[in-house]
C-alpha cells in the first residue's frame, strides 16, 4: 500500500488523543511516552504496511500470554531485558564501575570490590 496516514492532521489528533494530552492530571512523563510509543506502533504499520489480520495475530498472541500468565516471556523473548542489562551496565561504567560480570537474570554473579567473605555471608538487610 502506498498510502501514507501517519503524517496527516488526523492521525496527529488521535495521537494527541491517545495519550492524553487533552485530559488534566496524570505523568506527564507517561504521557509523552505513550504518543511516543504509539507514534512508533503507527510509522511502523505504514512502513511495513501491516495488514489488519497481521496487527489482529499480534494483539491475540499478547492476550493468549495473559491468559496462560507469562506475559513476562514477551520481554526476553523479544530482547528487552537484555536491552535494559545493556544500558545499566554502560551507565555503570560511565559512572566508573566497571568490571564484574555482566548482568543476567540472575544478576551480577560477581562485583568488583564488593566485600569478601569466609563460609559465610548474609545477602539482605537483616530487616526481614
Amino acid at each position: 500500500m502506498t498510502i501514507k496516514t501517519t503524517h496527516t492532521a488526523e492521525v496527529k489528533e488521535l495521537l494527541e488523543k491517545v495519550a492524553g494530552f487533552h485530559t488534566q492530571g496524570g505523568s506527564e512523563r507517561a504521557k509523552k511516552i505513550v504518543h511516543r510509543f504509539m507514534s512508533d506502533v503507527f510509522q511502523l504499520i505504514e512502513d511495513f504496511d501491516v495488514t489488519p489480520e497481521e496487527f489482529w495475530s499480534a494483539v491475540y498472541y499478547v492476550g493468549d500470554l495473559g491468559r496462560a500468565n507469562e506475559p513476562a516471556l514477551l520481554a526476553p523473548g523479544l530482547g528487552m531485558d537484555k536491552y535494559l542489562d545493556i544500558r545499566m551496565d554502560a551507565q555503570d561504567e560511565a559512572d566508573g564501575l566497571a568490571g564484574g560480570t555482566p548482568r543476567t537474570i540472575e544478576g551480577p554473579l560477581f562485583v568488583a570490590g564488593a566485600p569478601l567473605s569466609e563460609a559465610f555471608a548474609r545477602m539482605d538487610d537483616g530487616k526481614v
